[in-house]
């Protein structure tokens, strides 16, 4: 069999082609450029950019019911330039039902056929809040977000941060090693991450900060190589509490925000504060590898309880669980969580942007986590009695680009730099 035949126009099966890597793109390993699939929305910020994709649509209806329109552009798939665009889905199981059905819906038999400018008719039953039909009590609510995160003023703590106090968390560790893809998992990456930050911030400012969750092998040290997961994780309550896993019946998931709350209070009982309490829970997700970059959830203010206790059998040893295991929230103090959580996640963005860290390119800050039939947000930020909260989901672990950037402990480095200066940023009016 010949190997780049002289006459690459007589083609036969079982030829041998080699193409210099010079010629390939990126995507395909080669040196070349990437396909351009940026679009004009990607450098606006969230509420610009939201109000951008929401003008790219049409209302209707039709005998199958009510829809939302979207005509496709250059280089866009079903799956990432509408279902993770338009949806609240994320997940891969969850993305790929949804692409299939409107596939359905629209007399689409190969999704890897569709061509630019053909028009896409979205259920409305799927669409997120922001882009439900005017007159929907979702879109109401979505605007009275987007108001109140327009009349929040900031607080001002100066570059040093005096007077401010953060509690930082890690995602997962020992028995639950969390997301799993590409040859990583989550908990020590994002510990590891979780660890710079807080380095960071007692060496470079003066707030006050503590952890949620330790590792007795390594303490609050980062590491340049991260070989195997740590098998032991505690939270660090009184006592310690080993983490239990995110089974319904776990108990570490919700010490967190315990803690946290615990941590909170008594800065408030010390005459702190209670706008400069911050709370940010690092993350590294699983979703569709067509998705790339940090995701940040904020606590949708719909979905927080007015009020919530903690019980079960578990805690009763726990000294944090019987002073801060109960919370309660009122209208107005939903609404200020959600809007100052806005507030950072842009600022966080912003810092992300600056040092060319990958971003979410379709609605980056998320306000609910839509699996299955179910739509909730984070115990950690849900019950969290921080005046700003912030789930990070630093990477997508499906996506090969990410998981490499997570494995690098330089990259790991700088992004704890841009958390660092977004803290800075968010609070500096």
């Amino acid at each position: 069999m010949a190997e780049n035949p002289e006459l690459p126009e007589k083609l036969r099966e079982g030829d041998t082609w080699r193409i210099p890597r010079s010629l390939l793109s990126g995507d395909l390993g080669g040196t070349g450029l990437r396909p351009d699939r940026s679009q004009p929305e990607d450098d606006l910020d969230d509420e610009a950019r939201v109000a951008a994709y929401r003008g790219l649509l049409s209302f209707g209806e039709d005998a199958q019911g009510k829809f939302a329109a979207y005509r496709m552009r250059k280089g866009e798939a079903l799956y990432s330039s509408v279902v993770i665009r338009f949806t609240d889905r994320v997940d891969p199981k969850g993305v790929n039902e949804l692409a299939e059905r409107i596939a359905r819906r629209n007399g689409i038999a190969d999704m890897r056929g569709i061509q630019p400018g053909q028009l896409i008719k979205i259920p409305t039953a799927y669409l997120a809040d922001p882009f439900q039909a005017e007159g929907s009590s979702e879109l109401a609510e979505e605007r009275e977000i987007r108001a109140e995160v327009r009349r929040t003023v900031r607080v001002e703590a100066g570059p040093r941060l005096k007077g401010v106090r953060i509690v930082l968390d890690a995602g997962h560790g020992g028995v639950d090693p969390g997301a799993q893809a590409n040859g990583l998992w989550e908990s020590d990456f994002v510990y590891d991450i979780t660890m710079r930050v807080r380095r960071l911030l007692e060496q470079e400012t003066e707030a006050q900060v503590s952890s949620t969750i330790r590792y007795p092998g390594l303490g609050f040290k980062s590491r340049e190589s991260i070989r195997t997961p740590s098998r032991a994780a505690d939270i660090l309550t009184s006592p310690p509490f080993a983490v239990d896993g995110e089974s319904p019946s776990a108990v570490s998931v919700h010490l967190r925000w315990v803690l946290a709350n615990d941590h909170f209070a008594a800065f408030r009982k010390a005459k702190g504060d209670a706008q400069k309490t911050l709370f940010l829970s690092f993350h590294a997700d699983s979703l569709h590898p067509s998705a790339r970059g940090s995701m940040i959830y904020v606590p949708g203010a719909a979905l927080v309880p007015s009020t919530f206790a903690l019980g079960g059998a578990k805690t009763r040893r726990v000294a944090e669980a019987k002073r801060s295991g109960r919370v309660a929230f009122t209208t107005r103090e939903k609404l200020q969580g959600e809007a100052r959580s806005r507030q950072f996640s842009e600022a966080l963005l912003k810092a992300l942007h600056k040092d060319r860290i990958p971003i979410h390119a379709n609605r980056p800050i998320r306000n609910v986590i839509h699996r299955g039939r179910g739509k909730w947000v984070p115990a950690v930020i849900r019950y969290s009695t921080g005046a700003t909260k912030a789930l990070i989901e630093v990477a997508n672990l499906t996506n090969e680009d990410d998981a490499e950037n997570l494995r690098d402990p330089e990259f790991r480095e700088r992004y704890a730099v841009a958390v660092v200066n977004a803290i800075r940023a968010y609070y500096r009016r």
